[in-house]
């Protein structure tokens, strides 16, 4: 290697080398331009003790569907959602916050918070063009999302004017047995 040897080669070799480095790394790959996929995720727990503490919320890829932005998420990771209050709702003292998620792939998330009743979880699908709002409500399953009713209940912990409601706890209970 005796043409290295010459100071004008050298640097004209470290040059195209640099070159071809700088055109490896600024070429975009095709999913630069896919979307970047943040749920909302919102919480409304009773307050224990009259504080509000953060709660974190797990999530965990289950099955990955499409292609994802390369800075999209496809690990467990956890989302701490800031608590503010108590205020008081319907005699109880509830904590409400918001946040957001990093970046998901698509596809299908667990979701798992704890909340003062006992652990929620749901599964939910995440796609850029689908429901990315994930609610948890303390004493209620599962997670709402975007307003829909879960459990016969809104997000707002009130019971819908058109949902069925027994009228006593004798007319949905089984006949004795006996």
């Amino acid at each position: 290697m005796s043409f290295l040897k010459h100071t004008g080669l050298r640097a004209l070799g470290a040059a195209s080398l640099a070159a071809v480095a700088l055109v490896a790394c600024s070429g975009g790959s095709a999913n630069d331009d896919l979307p970047l996929i943040r749920a909302t995720l919102a919480v409304k727990t009773v307050s224990t003790g009259g504080i509000c503490e953060s709660v974190r919320i797990r999530m965990t890829p289950k099955e990955f569907i499409g292609k994802a932005n390369k800075y999209a998420n496809n690990r467990m990771m956890v989302a701490e959602v800031h608590m503010t209050g108590p205020t008081s709702e319907n005699g109880a003292p509830m904590c409400n916050g918001t946040g957001e998620t990093l970046p998901l792939a698509p596809g299908n998330w667990e979701f798992s918070a704890p909340l003062a009743s006992g652990s929620a979880t749901c599964m939910r699908n995440i796609q850029s063009d689908g429901d990315l709002l994930i609610s948890f409500i303390d004493g209620i399953d599962g997670c709402a999302g975007n307003g829909s009713a879960q459990n016969g209940m809104s997000l707002d912990g009130e019971m819908p004017m058109d949902a069925e409601q027994p009228a006593d706890a004798m007319d949905t209970a089984p006949p004795p047995s006996g």
